[in-house]
């Protein structure tokens, strides 16, 4: 059996993992749409413009409150969202408006890399409104598990979240469940991680053929597990 932990696998499980989050744009800001920068901060100049009127109503005022979070969101101002969202009137807001504006607290927390502070707000969410974007919803918990070493939960989560309602799986399941496996296989020195994250792998192939990230997994659980005399 090779060693687990030579110089050319530590770079690539760094280069696994980049692919892997490089290719799951919603983890940031929701979509691989593209940003029109100049458009959104129009937007958000009307807004202000919207919010300075005395006479709005407490909705409306939250409403433009939290487009002008999520209109900051997407422009990468993870800050500037989080310190707009708070100033909404959380008492005074409807529980799907609520549940939107948890969604878009936890999207900023992720975009920031704070995946513990994210869980909660993602988890209220679906609390308040189970309807909203369940599935996006659900990944960025399981991304944010995974970010934290919560391995196992995040396992159960995903699996959860594409057994429930049949979701089909999809190149977000099989990256996901791989990179996983892979991570707990090198962090535990268990050779069965990493045959669990090959098998997924394998799976995966078979329906996204031209995935890097999993053609990475495959490559580097294949280092590990043949005897060197094959290699």
């Amino acid at each position: 059996m090779k060693s687990y932990f030579p110089l050319a696998q530590i770079l690539l499980l760094a280069v696994v993992f980049a692919n892997c989050a490089s290719n799951q744009g919603h983890t940031k800001n929701g979509g691989h749409n593209q940003i029109n920068a100049g458009a959104h901060l129009a937007q958000i100049e009307s807004i202000d413009a919207d919010l300075r009127s005395t006479n709005l109503s407490d909705e409306t005022k939250d409403k433009l409150i939290l487009r002008k979070g999520k209109l900051l969101l997407d422009l990468g101002k993870y800050d500037q969202s989080i310190s707009v969202l708070e100033s909404a009137n959380r008492s005074k807001m409807n529980p799907v408006l609520l549940s939107e504006w948890n969604l878009t607290m936890g999207k900023a927390y992720v975009g920031k890399n704070e995946y513990a502070k994210a869980i909660p707000y993602l988890n209220q969410s679906e609390k308040l409104d189970k309807t909203h974007n369940p599935v996006e919803r659900k990944k960025l918990v399981v991304q944010s598990l995974v970010a934290e070493k919560e391995y196992y939960p995040a396992l159960a989560t995903l699996t959860k979240t594409y057994t429930k309602g049949n979701q089909k799986k999809d190149e977000f399941y099989y990256e996901t469940a791989a990179t996983t496996y892979l991570k707990m296989g090198f962090e535990y020195k268990n050779t069965g991680f990493y045959q669990r994250s090959l098998q997924v792998a394998n799976l995966g192939l078979e329906e996204f053929p031209n995935n890097e990230t999993l053609r990475s997994v495959q490559k580097e659980c294949l280092e590990v597990l043949q005897p060197e005399g094959k290699l």
